[in-house]
């Protein structure tokens, strides 16, 4: 639309200060139907429609739904574009890549603590363990990423093949699938001969119903998750450890029991906070409250520290 009328009352939620604006070449994008624009108009009725079902209120719903209406909220509904700009695929290893990077590495520090190792062991030890485990990691995600695709890819050519040669029996199984969740005989053989007209489409809904398998996204590029993988290991994954180089730097190669217990603190607190915020950033994505996931991460690496401290200073008081 040329013009976005303001929002109807009763949707005060609605901030003007951060609507979906739509910039000169986002314009012209939907006024010649580019994919671009169809993509963000799509992410803004996304974004509405979850605030409408967190706050309760089903006229929003019902306008949401209505074309005309939509279209006049179009320049009033929330969004967060620096997190938008961020492709969807990357944020599952950014965020639990640094979260894993950056608990397993206190709780390397935590059990060397416990242990009563020495600064220098302690950066040894949490460097070498960050290397490996980013690297592991990194390449675990690459190659679990690269089989789930292939996997998919080779179903998806399967049940091509079946409905090429066979399509009678494909739809024969559709329908059983169909009666298996509660719908008539005659209902599921309706719905199957008009949806088997569209080949490609019925390809995917096979998969989904018959296999529970999601249609391969071709976009996805397994080696770039491995990378992010890889790289938020390392940068939160070192973390933990700067407490330990800061104080190194200032104080040199120190082995006094008050300079352990300076740079655990550090590390403790830099630990806590990064913990805090990566459980902000997960919600976000995840939709849950912010608060519980920072909490619940904050507790996570607590309770992860905590463990091997216990396990370093026991296992040192037998052998010592």
């Amino acid at each position: 639309p040329e013009a976005a009328s303001p929002p109807a009352r009763g949707h005060s939620s609605l901030s003007r200060s951060t609507s979906c604006s739509m910039s000169a070449a986002a314009t012209r994008d939907l006024e010649a139907g580019g994919a671009a624009q169809e993509k963000a108009v799509a992410d803004c009725k996304q974004e509405a429609a979850q605030l409408a079902f967190k706050s309760g209120d089903t006229e929003l719903s019902r306008k949401i739904h209505d074309p005309a209406e939509f279209a006049k909220l179009l320049g009033s509904v929330p969004t967060h574009e620096e997190l938008k700009a961020l492709d969807g695929s990357m944020v599952k290893p950014l965020v639990f890549g640094g979260l894993d990077g950056i608990i397993t590495t206190f709780a390397v520090v935590a059990g060397a603590i416990g242990a009563n190792l020495t600064p220098a062991q302690v950066l040894i030890m949490g460097f070498a363990n960050v290397i490996a485990d980013a690297f592991s990691m990194g390449f675990g995600e690459y190659t679990s990423g690269k089989a789930e695709m292939e996997y998919a890819l080779g179903e998806r050519r399967r049940e091509e093949w079946e409905l090429e040669n066979y399509p009678e029996g494909e739809m024969k199984e559709m329908v059983e699938v169909y009666k298996a969740k509660g719908i008539s005989e005659e209902d599921a053989c309706t719905v199957i001969q008009i949806l088997a007209k569209y080949k490609d489409f019925f390809v995917d809904h096979m998969m989904v119903q018959e296999l529970g398998l999601l249609p391969p996204d071709m976009e996805e590029n397994p080696a770039k998750q491995g990378l992010v993988m890889f790289t938020a290991f390392v940068m939160f994954g070192s973390i933990p450890l700067l407490g330990f180089m800061i104080l190194m730097a200032v104080w040199g190669k120190a082995d006094a029991a008050e300079f352990k217990s300076f740079a655990f603190g550090i590390s403790c607190a830099l630990t806590a906070m990064t913990l805090l915020v990566l459980g902000g950033v997960k919600a976000v994505y995840t939709k849950q409250p912010k608060l519980k996931s920072s909490l619940m991460m904050l507790a996570n690496g607590a309770v992860a520290g905590f463990a091997a401290w216990s396990i370093g200073e026991g296992l040192n008081y037998v052998f010592n």
